[in-house]
């Protein structure tokens, strides 16, 4: 079967967003939460769903999707990992991101544009690296580095914030 292809075309856009983001909003992940994709973005989750905020200071986080293409196998899919940056170390910490990492979860990232992305919208998402830092010299870093990824056939859909369904919890 041969395969469509549609050619819009892109204008180039007016020069007023910025690179980063602000936080991570995290939930347990569930088979079917979300509300199917329509025109590039999710419209809410299908049933009623709280989203946690985890804080980062300014220029610490990042969020890149890879595109993975194989041609010999005839396959392409989106590789999406949220790099987390979360200072002080606090014994709070040691329990609730040992929890945190063990499960498959919802990640929606908010960037400093305020839109909102959710990562593994159909498979969820996993911790894939990490590190508990010290430091050496009193200037340098201490507290928590994770990497969040997740892998799916589409880029991480927008999120309408809006949705009735959903309810961001600040910590």
């Amino acid at each position: 079967m041969a395969c469509t292809v549609t050619v819009n075309g892109r204008a180039l856009p007016c020069k007023d967003s910025l690179g980063g983001i602000k936080k991570i909003w995290v939930a347990a992940w569930s088979d079917s939460m979300w509300d199917a994709v329509a025109s590039g973005e999710i419209p809410d989750s299908a049933a009623a769903l709280t989203l946690k905020d985890y804080d980062m200071h300014k220029n610490t986080g990042s969020f890149t999707q890879t595109v993975n293409a194989s041609i010999e196998n005839g396959t392409i899919y989106y590789s999406q990992v949220v790099s987390c940056v979360f200072s002080k170390e606090i014994a709070a910490d040691i329990g609730g991101f040992q929890d945190l990492i063990k499960g498959r979860l919802a990640i929606v990232v908010q960037d400093v544009n305020d839109n909102y992305f959710v990562m593994g919208h159909t498979r969820g998402c996993e911790v894939s690296a990490g590190t508990v830092e010290s430091g050496t010299a009193l200037g340098d870093f201490n507290g928590l580095r994770y990497e969040f990824m997740a892998e799916e056939s589409i880029a991480a859909p927008f999120l309408d914030s809006t949705g009735a369904n959903l309810t961001f919890t600040a910590s």
